[in-house]
């Protein structure tokens, strides 16, 4: 779990907490007040008989409304200030104004029926204080787990300057934030004959200080890697535009955000682009895709779905799988090695719909629509993607996603990246069953520049809904044949 994920996780729940705390205030401030006997009848602005309580169950939707749009408005949904002083102080505030909000809603809405003000009152007492310790257990929470290492965002410094001291002055003094500082990343050129090779290697402050780097020379890509880095933030112009744009390719096809520290000048001229991370104003060039809550949802949604349709297909499954065996020699389930998330190579399964040696001689190769090597019965099943269905295991296990860039063969990655631009982008998400490129009419051996295209286009535009929009083109592709 990466820290984007966590912090979402935590604002969903403090959300849950805070309707549950508003509805519960309500609750107790009546009872306080008609029932406990504590509030003197002297004090007491409501006359008559004891109100029925659910008349102030009533309140309970319209209460929590008006309480979460005013914590929202005061920005009091961010996990790592939510215990701070100032939050304190943040939430009096929005306690009045939620207060103010709830009366008036009364009187415009509900201005037939007199509501007693003490249970405003109190109710509104309950919940700050509630809302208040809610936010200082999840925070306190939230600590505990970035001392397990959970939900921690890895970082590394591209470049050093003064610029790069505050940055990391900045993630020491906060070490319960969820960052955790590598290193920072030097590089070199080196000229070959064929052509120039840029090198890096990673280093503490200390050493970058003392100017005694150690550790050998290798790659950008090697080092994002090996040290499992999350976020990398360049500092400009410590790092030419020539060396970025050499980082931002070589990182394509791993999910890593990349950031820029700019100077003032690119500060003032870059606008709407530029985001800031405690107050420092950062440049990101590269976010990281499906992540956080919507990325949850999208991953139980493929567990749900993959195993529902294991169930209900697994006598489908079974007579495909034993008619495979008496037509043809050979295994029922075809293996091939495939490439997944951030360039991992997997295990694809597939019903096998050609000769049991089809690659030996020809090896990695797309198959054309009236492949040779096809069995009849393979034909059947590809005409209607029926060949497909064992990789609900692969989407089961997390290899795959029900949605996503199909999966390319492991021995064509080389030769693509190299010749087709971002090809490797596809790679920031997990590849899927079918994607927005194949119900698109980009299937099998069509247009790689269009499918990337696609691709591109889904990764950049990804939303549950698109998703949904997929799933159901793809099954009424199926329908048609």
């Amino acid at each position: 779990m990466n820290k984007k994920t966590l912090d979402h996780l935590l604002i969903a729940l403090t959300v849950l907490f805070d309707l549950g705390f508003v509805a519960t205030a309500i609750v107790v401030a009546y009872w306080v007040r008609f029932e406990s006997g504590w509030t003197p009848e002297v004090l007491a602005l409501h006359k008559g008989g004891t109100p029925p309580l659910d008349d102030y169950f009533r309140l309970i939707p319209l209460m929590a409304i008006i309480w979460l749009m005013t914590l929202k408005a005061f920005r009091l949904y961010r996990p790592e200030s939510n215990a701070s002083v100032s939050a304190f102080w943040i939430l009096c505030k929005a306690t009045g104004i939620a207060l103010i909000a709830t009366l008036a809603a009364l009187f415009f809405i509900f201005h037939h029926d007199a509501y007693s003000r003490w249970v405003m009152l109190l109710a509104s007492g309950f919940s700050f204080i509630w809302l208040f310790l809610g936010r200082l257990v999840l925070h306190r929470f939230r600590q505990a787990i970035h001392a397990q290492g959970v939900g921690v965002s890895r970082i590394a410094l591209i470049g050093y300057d003064a610029r790069a001291d505050q940055f990391i002055d900045t993630l020491k003094a906060k070490p319960n934030s969820g960052y955790a500082f590598v290193g920072i990343i030097d590089g070199r050129m080196e000229e070959r004959r064929d052509g120039r090779r840029d090198l890096w290697r990673i280093a503490t402050v200390e050493e970058r200080k003392r100017g005694k780097v150690e550790g050998a020379y290798e790659g950008i890509l090697e080092i994002v890697r090996n040290y499992r880095l999350d976020t990398l933030f360049i500092s400009s112009p410590t790092v030419s535009n020539e060396t970025i744009l050499q980082i931002l390719h070589a990182c394509e096809g791993v999910p890593v955000q990349i950031n820029l520290l700019p100077e003032l000048s690119e500060f003032i001229k870059g606008g709407t682009a530029i985001t800031f991370f405690d107050g420092i104003p950062v440049l990101q060039l590269q976010e990281t895709p499906i992540q956080g809550v919507q990325g949850i949802v999208k991953r139980l949604i493929d567990i749900v779905f993959s195993l529902f349709a294991l169930i209900v297909l697994s006598p489908l499954m079974l007579t495909i799988a034993i008619a495979i065996r008496l037509t043809s020699p050979g295994k029922a389930i075809f293996r091939q090695e495939r490439v997944g998330r951030a360039g991992n190579p997997f295990n694809i399964y597939k019903f096998r719909s050609m000769r049991a040696d089809a690659e030996k001689s020809v090896g990695h190769i797309w198959a054309k629509t009236d492949d040779p090597r096809q069995t009849p019965l393979g034909k059947f099943l590809r005409r209607w993607s029926l060949d497909e269905l064992p990789q609900f295991f692969n989407v089961l296990k997390g290899d795959m996603s029900l949605v996503g860039p199909r999966p390319e063969m492991s021995g064509l990655i080389d030769t693509f990246s190299e010749s087709i631009p971002h090809y490797l982008a596809r790679q920031r998400v997990k590849s899927g069953m079918t994607g927005w490129a194949q119900v698109n009419g980009l299937r099998g051996n069509t247009s790689l520049e269009e499918r990337i295209s696609y691709d591109r286009y889904y990764i950049e535009n990804w939303s549950l809904g698109l998703d949904i929009k997929i799933i159901l083109k793809t099954l009424w592709a199926i329908k048609k044949g």
